[in-house]
């Protein structure tokens, strides 16, 4: 089986309609008079927004983020112990459905936290995982598990029981796994596409599970050097230049694709034609990559240097990529997750933009989260999996307000 493991590289015209900012969590339409940046619609119908390094929000106006509910242990062996959670859904009654890839379960939690049930185990029968990627709540009500090594995505009720399966293309495992469901029902799922090198689509299947379209995944615009070298077998192996930026990309609840650039701060969404949709930049102060940024560089490429591998630490960059990855929330917010100096800052600080692209500022979490899995953000809740400072992991529920809200 090949793999691959990608960890650095988440519409309508009614949609770019101007819309007043996000109510409920706080942002109401205070503060929209003060936006400074522009919107503009080109010949092609791109809408390109660019945005000052000021927020619309005042520093009285800014979401914060309250942990209520943490659910994980350190050693005793029970559900809560984690060894890796590579996904996670939370469905209508508030419960978290967990897939732990080293035990190959799936573990269900209520919204007090209470382990309810364990589903499944590691193998190749009905109901069971080889190396299960992605969770996910179907518009069908079930609980919808892509399993690529099994070449299946299996489906199970709210109950737990197994109700059936799909095929599905597998052999390759991709992390952050790039497919799901968009708004309109269709699912999308990953598929090679052959040539050199390893280059894939998305393809996208209707309600019957039936392949009714197809879409080009996104390409860094920047060609990105690297380190290089040829192990004793031949094969080729390559080392990114550490803060030298790229592209992270994700599938949007409207079945289209966005894509950010890092180290130029630019968000972008194409359609299923490859045609781009809107624009979003953000002035910014670039941070200095510092010697000890260097230092820690060069640990983490130890394990290239152990194979034989040389790296040149002046090919680093002078400043550091403005971001890192986003996601986006239930009401077309998107959160971008920023490039901060405090190493404990890092995970926690975000740009939030609202559905018509506008800077409305930064949210800081009270916890670290990673790009894999992605949180998840619904109706004011913001659930998400953190790490302590021993790597223990936890799944996380908190509240999503202004300040002085209850």
């Amino acid at each position: 089986m090949q793999v691959v493991v990608i960890m650095e590289v988440q519409r309508s015209a009614a949609f770019l309609a101007v819309v007043a900012l996000l109510t409920g969590c706080g942002g109401g339409d205070r503060g929209a008079d003060r936006w400074a940046g522009t919107a503009d619609t080109l010949p092609s119908g791109q809408v390109v927004v660019r945005n000052p390094a000021t927020p619309v929000w005042a520093p009285e106006e800014g979401w914060r983020v309250t942990e209520e509910l943490r659910i994980g242990s350190v050693g005793g062996g029970g559900p809560d112990e984690f060894g890796r959670i590579v996904s996670f859904e939370v469905d209508p009654a508030g419960r978290f459905w967990a897939f732990d890839g080293q035990a190959q379960e799936l573990r269900v939690f209520d919204d007090d936290g209470a382990h309810v049930r364990t589903i499944g185990r590691r193998g190749g029968g009905p109901g069971e995982f080889a190396q299960a990627v992605q969770v996910e709540l179907g518009p069908d009500g079930r609980i919808w598990v892509m399993d690529p090594q099994n070449n299946r995505i299996s489906l199970f009720d709210t109950a737990g029981a197994h109700v059936g399966s799909h095929p599905a293309m597998g052999g390759f495992v991709i992390m952050p796994w790039p497919g799901g469901f968009d708004d309109r029902g269709r699912y999308f799922a990953p598929l090679p596409i052959p040539g050199e090198g390893f280059r894939m689509a998305l393809v996208a299947y209707d309600t019957a599970f039936q392949p009714v379209d197809t879409l080009p995944v996104l390409e860094d615009p920047v060609e990105r050097d690297g380190f290089e070298m040829t192990n004793s077998r031949g094969g080729r192996i390559m080392a990114g230049i550490p803060f030298s930026g790229g592209l992270n990309w994700a599938l949007t609840p409207r079945g289209t694709l966005m894509g950010l650039v890092t180290d130029e701060y630019r968000l972008f969404e194409l359609d299923t034609d490859g045609d781009t949709l809107r624009t979003i930049t953000r002035e910014y102060e670039p941070l200095p990559v510092t010697a000890a940024d260097r230092e820690r560089a060069r640990e983490r490429l130890e394990w290239f240097t152990r194979q034989g591998g040389q790296i040149d630490l002046s090919r680093i960059p002078a400043t550091k990529p403005a971001a890192g990855w986003f996601f986006e929330d239930d009401l077309g917010n998107v959160w971008v997750q920023r490039i901060v100096a405090d190493e404990a800052d890092e995970g926690r600080v975000h740009d939030i933009f609202d559905p018509d692209g506008r800077f409305l500022g930064t949210v800081t979490l009270p916890f670290p989260v990673d790009r894999s899995p992605a949180p998840i953000v619904r109706d004011g809740t913001f659930y998400a999996v953190t790490q302590d400072s021993l790597e223990v992991e936890y799944l996380v529920r908190a509240r999503v307000g202004s300040p002085g809200a209850s």
